[in-house]
C-alpha cells in the first residue's frame, strides 16, 4: 500500500499536480468568477515553479553538494559502489537486435540520470572501488509504461563495455523504491562482501533520502552525488521574468523529492 501511495497519490502534492487541478477546476466549474481564479492559480504555479532562478535556488539548497575529492582511495573498507537505478537507461525505446559481439546483442540508449553510471564508472576506473552494486527492480502499478528493457541489466552491459570486468557488477533486481533499496543492498553487502560501508552513487537531488535510508538500515555510506540540476547562479533578467518548461519539470523532481523525504520520515524509513 506504501508502494502505490508513493507513486501516485503523492503526485498531487507537486506542481504539476497542482496546475492540472486548478486546470481541470477551470474547466468544470461554472461560475466566472472561480474560473478566473483557477487559471490565475494555474498562471502562478506555473511561473513561480518554472522560475529558473527560483528552482536553482531551490536545488542548490536541497541536493547533495560536490565534496573535494577526498574519497579514501587506498582505504580498503570502500570497495563497493552502490548505483540506484532510475532514469540511467531509456527503456522505453525499441532497438533493434544487432549482430552478436562479445558484449551482447542489444544496443543501450542512455537516460537522463545516466552521469549515474558514469561516476561509477568513474570510481571504478580511478580505484576507489572494486565492485559495482547495480540496485534496483522494475515497478508492477498497472498503470506505469511497461519498459522494454531491464534497466539494471542493461546499465550492467553499459558498464561492461566500457571497461568494467563482468565479475565486478553486481545485480540487486528486487527493490522497487529507495527504502528497499537499502533493505535489500544492505543483506547483500554483509553476506556477499562481509562489510556494512559503501560508496553511494545516485542523484544529487535524490541523495539526503537515499543516505537515510541506508544509514537507517546500518549501512555507513560515502555519497558521490550525481545528475545535478543545479547550475552557478545567474543574475539575468530573463531568469526571473520568463518561465521555463525545463525549469518547472525540474520542480516536479525537487518538490516530490521533498515530499518523499518528508513521507519516508512519517514512515519510519529513515
Amino acid at each position: 500500500m506504501f508502494y502505490f501511495f508513493s507513486k501516485t497519490i503523492t503526485y498531487l502534492l507537486t506542481p504539476a499536480g497542482w496546475l492540472i487541478t486548478a486546470l481541470l477546476f477551470a474547466f468544470f466549474v461554472k461560475k466566472a468568477h472561480y474560473r478566473r481564479i483557477s487559471i490565475g492559480f494555474g498562471l502562478c504555479v506555473f511561473w513561480l515553479f518554472g522560475n529558473s532562478f527560483l528552482m536553482n535556488e531551490l536545488a542548490l539548497w536541497w541536493e547533495y553538494p560536490v565534496q573535494p575529492n577526498r574519497l579514501a582511495f587506498t582505504d580498503s573498507t570502500n570497495r563497493v559502489a552502490v548505483v540506484l537505478t532510475g532514469g540511467m537507461i531509456n527503456g522505453q525505446k525499441e532497438i533493434p537486435a544487432t549482430a552478436p559481439t562479445q558484449y551482447g546483442t542489444q544496443r543501450f540508449l542512455l537516460g537522463h540520470e545516466a552521469d549515474r553510471a558514469g561516476q561509477a564508472l568513474y570510481l571504478y576506473k580511478t580505484g576507489a572501488v572494486q565492485k559495482i552494486l547495480i540496485s534496483g527492480g522494475a515497478g508492477d502499478l498497472p498503470f506505469q509504461p511497461t519498459a522494454i528493457s531491464d534497466e539494471g541489466q542493461m546499465t550492467a552491459q553499459f558498464l561492461i563495455v566500457a571497461g568494467v570486468r563482468p565479475n565486478d557488477v553486481i545485480l540487486e533486481n528486487k527493490s522497487r523504491n529507495t527504502h528497499e533499496n537499502a533493505l535489500f543492498t544492505a543483506d547483500m553487502l554483509r553476506k556477499q562482501f562481509g562489510t556494512n560501508r559503501c560508496v553511494l552513487v545516485t542523484s544529487a537531488w535524490h541523495m539526503r533520502r537515499a543516505m537515510a535510508c541506508f544509514r537507517k538500515e546500518g549501512v555507513q555510506v560515502t555519497p558521490f552525488p550525481s545528475s545535478f540540476m543545479s547550475t552557478s547562479r545567474s543574475f539575468s533578467p530573463g531568469e526571473w521574468l520568463l518561465p521555463r518548461e525545463e525549469s518547472f519539470s525540474e520542480s516536479y523532481f525537487l518538490i516530490r523529492e521533498l515530499v518523499g523525504y518528508i513521507t519516508y520520515k512519517v514512515a519510519g524509513y529513515l
